[in-house]
């Protein structure tokens, strides 16, 4: 039933490796004594919080109360969906109150039809490479995000990134920083577009999240060719 929930998702699922971590509790769903679906409670993280539900599809008139169900049985607090997985979003909607969007979600921007941003040159005197062990132990001792791979120009590192895989396949999530004094000169679209590319030869689909209020981030994913695709999501369960 996970891989059918994964396949109709048909896009990168924050949580998915809570199940297989033990971050979360599984639920079965089940009518007339047969199991047709499956839930999941965060109780790491986000404890009490519904993150996961799935239904076979000719039953899906039974959504609503089924996930009643599940969270009167699991004494759940919160809902957490991302609005590009429709079922989830909808039993969000129809069981919370309060919803916030936490986070923006992107998916790759590399299309039949082409990319979604124009390529962005190589900045002047600059060099896109894979961390040495040494700067990848001092970035380490700063407590920094861990990284494979930097942008240098000038001889000074200005922007860092890497991707992610304990995602459902084959997505790959990517994340990025500038140092301070490097920001608003375009290296964060720059480091994207090129650890976006290093990600597809490696077999991954390319996917992002970032703060909603963090403008400088957005504008980065976007223009190395990643585009906005949903929000992540929650909400306080309504009595």
């Amino acid at each position: 039933m996970r891989e059918a929930y994964r396949t109709e998702a048909g896009c990168q699922i924050i949580y998915d490796s809570f199940l297989l971590r033990g971050l979360a509790d599984a639920y079965a769903i089940s009518i007339d004594g047969i199991d047709v679906g499956y839930g999941a409670v965060a109780t790491r993280y986000y404890p009490r919080h519904a993150i996961e539900f799935y239904i076979a599809p000719h039953l899906r008139i039974h959504s609503l109360e089924a996930f009643r169900e599940l969270l009167n049985v699991s004494r759940a607090s919160h809902v957490r969906a991302q609005t590009n997985m429709p079922l989830m979003t909808r039993l969000l909607f129809d069981t919370t109150k309060n919803i916030a969007a936490e986070k923006v979600l992107f998916a790759d921007g590399l299309t039949k039809a082409g990319p979604s941003a124009p390529p962005i040159p190589a900045p002047e005197a600059s060099k896109f490479r894979h961390i040495t062990p040494e700067e990848k132990e001092k970035f380490s001792e700063a407590q920094e995000v861990l990284t494979d791979w930097v942008l240098e120009v000038g001889g000074e590192i200005v922007a860092t990134a890497g991707y992610l895989t304990h995602y459902n396949p084959p997505y790959g999530d990517i994340f990025m920083a500038v140092s301070g004094q490097s920001r608003r000169k375009g290296y964060g679209g720059y480091i994207v577009q090129e650890i976006c590319k290093i990600a597809r030869e490696a077999g991954k689909t390319p996917a992002a999240r970032c703060d909603p209020n963090v403008i400088g981030s957005r504008r980065a994913l976007e223009r190395g060719g990643l585009v906005a695709c949903g929000h992540l999501a929650y909400g306080e369960i309504a009595s």
